[in-house]
């Protein structure tokens, strides 16, 4: 081997990463889409006077045998809207949408700022979403067959892990050490005077 240190093979040296950051952000956009269409129709719901898709919801539970009825499914809407659930989830889906779909436009472009957002934005959708699920799933106890109950709490604990994903997601390219190097590049130019 040479002693010149500019051709010197160093075996495990950090270049910078730009297709894992931009991967990661284009899978986050998905993501934030997706969060902001459940907020946005969460919020609709949270202001709703008659829930529209009572009977489409509860027909696969009748089919099954579930004892529940049109007017019991309308009584849980009510009580979720008086409770706020509804609204907790679709805030906190909305605001934490935003925040990752800004975020990851913006860690396309190979800016910092942008994993940072998309890491507060599914900070925010993981425990207002949960919070918001978790409300439901209570209120659910009190007013649906013990059937609907756990399918109501095996929906948080979906919702929980693909928030915990998405914020998995986020930090990659602030832990990753290549993808770390990617964002925020700045290119000089440096003249030499001889």
């Amino acid at each position: 081997m040479s002693d010149n240190p500019e051709t010197q093979f160093v075996p495990f040296s950090n270049r910078p990463d730009k297709k894992g950051p931009k991967t990661i952000a284009i899978v986050l956009f998905f993501g934030a889409i997706s969060m902001i269409l459940m907020g946005f129709g969460d919020l609709q719901n949270s202001s709703r006077d008659d829930y529209l898709n009572a009977e489409t919801q509860i027909k696969p539970h009748q089919d099954q045998d579930v004892n529940v009825t049109v007017e019991e499914y309308q009584i849980y809407h009510d009580e979720l809207k008086k409770d706020g659930a509804y609204t907790v989830r679709g805030i906190s889906f909305s605001a934490g949408g935003l925040l990752v779909l800004v975020g990851s436009i913006l860690l396309y472009k190979l800016k910092s700022i942008g994993a940072k957002l998309s890491v507060s934005g599914a900070i925010i959708g993981l425990g207002g979403g949960y919070y918001g699920t978790r409300m439901m799933s209570k209120v659910a106890e009190d007013f649906l067959p013990e059937e609907m109950v756990l399918i109501t709490e095996l929906w948080s604990y979906i919702a929980a892990t693909c928030m915990t994903i998405c914020l998995a997601l986020a930090v990659l390219p602030l832990i990753n050490s290549s993808a770390r190097l990617s964002l925020d590049q700045k290119v000089s130019l440096v003249i030499e005077e001889e």
